[in-house]
């Protein structure tokens, strides 16, 4: 067989494996940046993860002193100063989740810390709401979620007495993406940005807190890389520690990630990403509202999944665009007069110009894509199941 043939064999084996029953959630966005998409009505998502970060908080000089003896406590003001000092620990915690279709455009979602290094962590409850249009592969989407945080958190800066944790914080936050693919199908690019009125719970009685989070992601159908961005803005309410804070806000925070996204064994989706403020990546050691260097990795699977026609949708697309390149290859690079010879006659007789979604006579002249972004779920699964037999005849042909 020569090297031509042998490249489209590697290129029919990777169409093949593209439509592969690839189970992906519709609302996959990246990590701390939400899609607006809801997942798949009854449709069940967990998820599980570790990450690194910096447990940053103030600790009272008259606290810290009385941990040294009383004979050594002047000298201890005077070595380290009469000011509230910092208390950073580096903690590795893990994570979990799980999202539930309640409707076609709602889910619920929930994510907690099953120990944060000292006790149970945080949990987050989230109602998503999206607009129409949601079951499609739509360019822009837009979506609302009323979240509430179940903090467990000791309130150490309110005045007074310390209150325990368990403290329910209630907050919004609205997103909006771009999906590209929809517009030109060889560049699936996706585009999000989020708003939301809490940035770290553990701050929420220091601070008013308002977010804004970005990020660019080469959605790929199997792996794709993503860029992310915040900017977060702080205002200091009166505390124990800053009685009379002033009107206005803190410097701008900003933190800026990167990351890696993988689908393998068909089912699982594993997420690595790493982030630091690129203006002060140091600033931790001596703030306490900082956004330290953060290591995160993820993964996420369905307990009970239907196919969306959202991603039954751009798993057509990702093969049309497999197959403009497998043809593209053959009209560049044409293989002998012998190999044509008995290409020809083949199997089923089917010729490398012939390869079609569709029957030759039949999609003469049309476009393959025109009709599938807006078919009904029954058509896009014969389509899919017309194109899978298909990619079998070339790769028993061009063996």
């Amino acid at each position: 067989m020569s090297k031509i043939v042998s490249a489209l064999v590697s290129l029919g084996l990777l169409a093949h494996s593209v439509m592969a029953a690839q189970m992906r959630s519709r609302a996959e966005g990246v990590p701390g940046v939400l899609a607006s998409n809801t997942v798949g009505l009854g449709d069940i998502w967990v998820t599980g993860g570790m990450s690194s970060y910096f447990r940053i908080r103030p600790v009272a000089n008259d606290v810290l002193s009385k941990s040294v003896d009383s004979v050594y406590r002047d000298d201890f003001r005077q070595l380290y100063g009469s000011g509230n000092k910092l208390q950073r620990d580096l903690l590795l915690v893990p994570n979990v989740g799980a999202a539930i279709g309640l409707a076609n455009f709602l889910h619920l979602e929930v994510e907690s810390v099953p120990w944060d290094g000292e006790k149970l962590g945080a949990t987050t409850a989230r109602l998503k709401f999206t607009t129409p249009g949601n079951d499609n592969l739509r360019v822009f989407g837009l979506g609302i979620s009323l979240n509430a945080t179940l903090s467990t958190e000791e309130d150490i800066y309110s005045k007074g007495e310390t209150t325990p944790g368990f403290d329910p914080l209630l907050y919004f936050s609205v997103m909006a993406d771009l999906d590209w693919i929809k517009i030109q199908p060889s560049l699936p690019v996706k585009v999000y940005l989020n708003y939301s009125g809490l940035d770290d719970y553990r701050l929420a009685h220091a601070y008013t807190q308002h977010q804004i989070r970005f990020a660019a992601e080469y959605k790929g159908y199997r792996k794709g890389y993503y860029l992310r961005g915040s900017a977060m803005l702080y205002k200091p309410l009166a505390t124990k520690f800053n009685p009379e804070p002033g009107k206005g806000f803190l410097p701008t925070l900003f933190e800026l990630g990167a990351g890696y996204r993988t689908i393998f064994g068909e089912r699982f989706t594993f997420t690595a990403d790493v982030s630091l403020d690129p203006v002060n990546p140091l600033s931790f050691y001596s703030k306490e509202v900082s956004k330290p260097p953060k290591i995160q990795v993820g993964i996420e699977a369905p307990l009970v999944y239907n196919e969306t026609r959202a991603e039954a949708i751009r798993a057509l697309i990702f093969n049309e665009e497999q197959r403009k390149r497998i043809r593209a290859l053959a009209a560049r690079n044409p293989a002998p007069k012998s190999t044509q010879k008995d290409s020809s006659a083949g199997p089923a007789g089917l010729k490398l110009d012939e390869i079609s979604l569709e029957d030759q006579k039949s999609s003469k002249g049309k476009d393959v894509l025109k009709g599938v972004l807006d078919d009904t779920e029954g058509e896009v699964t014969e389509k899919r199941k017309l194109i899978r037999s298909e990619l079998k005849q070339i790769e028993d042909l061009l063996q």
